[in-house]
This record gives structure tokens, C-alpha cells and sequence, in this order.
């Protein structure tokens, strides 16, 4: 925390970027809602509800490296006050529109300026912020984002009883705008590098030459991504049915992961060579089994609550330091591909898990599902920890040029 105090105080660049960030989650959080919300209400089918969340993920899905790869070919800061702008006519235009086909592609708009501002700011804070304050920058990131997303439902509600959804998703778009012109004045520098003019166009072949130990985080941050899908669609069974308690238990419970999440994010705020890294990425893995596994076993709901904020707390712990190792292991020209990538493939397992943990929870209940992910997880661990080594360096830039 000290660090991020530091940084904090020091830098008001920094400042003006995590004050966009902190609104803009938190209006992320209340459109989240509002989106789910406006489908049911207005196409009265729960199939409209998984097409506007599916487009809302499927451009990370199909184009992970080649939204990053904008991040490596343009300037950082004009992608973010892109990708604003667009989220915010996105979601102005859902608010207005009444017709499924529209609210389908403004939310796949939506979703693929997301996957565009991700690369360019995870890519751009070390530029942002100097390389010594990288680390505490990228950690408050997280924690920003997962206390947004937290609040915002609450938030929601209040404007959901005062206005309709409409003006969720209304104060959704308003909030990208404000973070449109407060990042209008922050630098978040730019790639350099012979493949940056590539970037975009050739990011599969970027994918391959990336260093041979982001593979690794990537397998393990997807296969983490998988179960723990799995267990957001046990919880509530778990928590209604298995262990009998009213809906205001589930929202506590999502909560307490939320403050785990969010209090793992900011340990990454040390930072470290990737020798340091990678062993606290596997202890995010191996909390975030134990966390399910100790949920998923206990008898009471107050046992249970302890092993949800354990899962949180791992949680956040492998996310930030695998957005820490990354850097360690690319040259800066190729950091946009990296992180779309990650992505990707953490957005591929996370829909993947929705399917196999719908069939799981009605054929063998939340609880067992509960369980059956904190095993998976346990066994994404033991696959990372087995045979790794702490050499993940970064090797010579030009090594990562296209």
C-alpha cells in the first residue's frame, strides 16, 4: 500500500488516470446490470440475456491479439480516448435503441473497445508511471476495477428504482466520456520497435515468437479463468439450495469475494523480477483451489464465507502478477499482443465454463460442482508448478520484433 501512496502523491498524471478509472469501474459495474436487465426486459427471453452477454465477449474471443495489437501500432492514449468514446456511444445507443440486432452490435462494439483499452493501458503504465512505480500502478489497476465492479450494482440499484435501466446504461455511457477527457491529458507513450506497423496484421505470427514462459502464465491464467467460471455458476445454487439461505446471502457472499479480489490485487504492489512473480502467481492458483475446495465442503454458511474470501483473495492474487510477469517476458513492442492474448484465452475458458457448469450443477448440484472446481484449479496449479522455473526473463527486444 505504501507504494501506491507514493505514487499517488507524487504523480498527478497518475492521479488524473486512476480518478477515470475508479468512475469509469464503477459505471462499468452499474452497466453490467443495466445490460442484463435491458435484454430481459425488453426481449422477454432468457436466450436474449446470453446473446448480449455473448457479444459482449466474443471480440476478445476472436480477436484477442488484433485489438491488442492496436496498442503496439498506435499511440497508447489515442486508443484509450478511442476505445472510450465507442464504449460510451455504445451504451448511450443501448439505452436508446429498442431493437435486439442494434443492442447486439453496440454491445459487441462495446466489447471489442474494451479488449482495445485493456492492452493499451496494461501496456502503457510503466510509460505512465516509470518503471519503478509499474507494479504498484498495475496493482491498483485491479483493485480499482474489482471494487467498481462491486459497487456498481448497488449504485445501480438506486438508479434502477429512480429512473428504469435505461438510465443506468445512460450513466454507464456518461462515465467512459469523463474518462475520455481526463485521459485526454495522460501519456501512456507509445510502442517502439520494427514490428510495430505490423502489429495488427501479423498478431498470430506475434503470438508464437512471444517468450516461451508466457505460455505458461497464459495456460495457467485460462485454466484458473475455466473453474472459476465454473463456481460463479454453482454459487448461487450452492448458497440457495445446498446450504438454504435467502438471496440477501448470495450478495453478501459476492461481495466478500469482491473485497478478496480486490485485497489480493493490491499485494502485487511490491513488484519484483519474474523470479519473485511467478511464485506469488502460483500462490493466487493454489488459494483459489483451497478457497473453493473449503466453500465447497462446509456445512454452514458462515464456514463457508471464510472460503469464499480465500478464492477472492487468490483471485486477485494470480491476476495481477500475471499482468506483472508479462512485461518481464516481451519486448515492449509486442506488450499489446501479449496481454490481448491473455485475453483471449482467459475469455474462451471463461465461456466455456459457463456451459460445462450449467450442465454440472443440473446434474450434480452446486455443491459438487463447487467442489469439482476447486479440484480443477488445485490441478492448473500442480500443471504450472511442476518443472517451472523462475527464468522467465525478458529476453532482448529485438528477439520479439515482427
Amino acid at each position: 500500500m505504501s507504494a501506491i501512496l507514493v505514487l499517488l502523491r507524487t504523480s498527478p498524471a497518475a492521479r488524473r488516470f486512476f480518478g477515470a478509472q475508479l468512475q469509469s469501474s464503477v459505471g462499468t459495474g452499474m452497466g453490467y446490470v443495466a445490460l442484463v436487465l435491458v435484454a430481459l426486459e425488453r426481449f422477454h427471453r432468457p436466450w436474449a440475456v446470453a446473446l448480449v452477454l455473448a457479444a459482449d465477449l466474443a471480440p476478445a474471443m476472436a480477436l484477442g491479439p488484433v485489438l491488442g495489437g492496436a496498442a503496439d501500432r498506435l499511440p497508447r492514449r489515442a486508443c484509450a480516448v478511442g476505445a472510450d468514446l465507442v464504449r460510451a456511444a455504445a451504451f448511450l445507443g443501448i439505452a436508446l435503441c429498442g431493437d435486439l440486432a442494434a443492442t447486439l452490435v453496440l454491445a459487441a462494439a462495446a466489447g471489442a473497445a474494451n479488449g482495445v483499452f485493456s492492452a493499451a493501458v496494461l501496456s502503457g503504465l510503466p510509460d505512465l508511471t516509470g518503471e519503478r512505480h509499474a507494479p504498484a500502478a498495475t496493482s491498483l489497476y485491479g483493485a480499482l476495477n474489482t471494487l467498481g465492479i462491486t459497487a456498481g450494482p448497488v449504485l445501480a440499484s438506486a438508479l434502477l428504482l429512480g429512473g428504469g435501466v435505461e438510465l443506468a446504461l445512460a450513466a454507464n455511457g456518461l462515465s467512459f466520456l469523463v474518462s475520455a477527457l481526463l485521459l485526454a491529458s495522460v501519456d501512456l507513450g507509445r510502442a517502439s520497435g520494427t514490428g510495430q506497423r505490423r502489429a495488427v496484421f501479423a498478431a498470430p505470427a506475434g503470438v508464437r515468437r512471444l517468450a516461451p514462459g508466457f505460455a505458461r502464465v497464459m495456460a495457467g491464467s485460462a485454466g484458473a479463468a475455466l473453474f472459476a467460471g465454473m463456481a460463479n455458476v454453482a454459487e448461487p445454487s450452492f448458497i440457495r439450495g445446498d446450504l438454504a439461505m435467502p438471496a440477501a446471502a448470495f450478495s453478501i457472499m459476492v461481495g466478500l469475494y469482491g473485497l478478496g479480489v480486490a485485497g489480493g490485487s493490491l499485494v502485487g504492489s511490491t513488484g519484483g523480477d519474474a523470479s519473485r512473480l511467478w511464485p506469488r502467481f502460483l500462490a493466487g492458483v493454489g488459494a483459489l483451489g483451497v478457497g473453493y475446495c473449503l466453500a465447497g465442503a462446509a456445512p454452514a454458511y458462515m464456514l463457508a464465507l471464510p472460503g469464499f474470501a480465500l478464492a477472492g483473495l487468490g483471485n486477485g492474487l494470480l491476476m495481477v502478477h500475471a499482468r506483472l510477469l508479462v512485461p518481464t517476458m516481451v519486448g515492449k513492442d509486442v506488450r499489446g499482443r501479449a496481454f490481448g492474448t491473455l485475453d483471449m484465452a482467459t475469455s474462451w475458458a471463461f465461456a466455456a465454463a459457463l456451459g460445462f457448469a450449467a450442465l454440472a450443477v443440473g446434474a450434480a448440484g452446486g455443491r459438487a460442482t463447487l467442489l469439482a472446481a476447486g479440484a480443477g484449479t488445485l490441478v492448473v496449479w500442480l500443471a504450472c508448478a511442476v518443472g517451472s522455473s523462475p527464468r522467465l526473463a525478458r529476453r532482448p527486444a529485438a528477439e520479439h520484433g515482427l
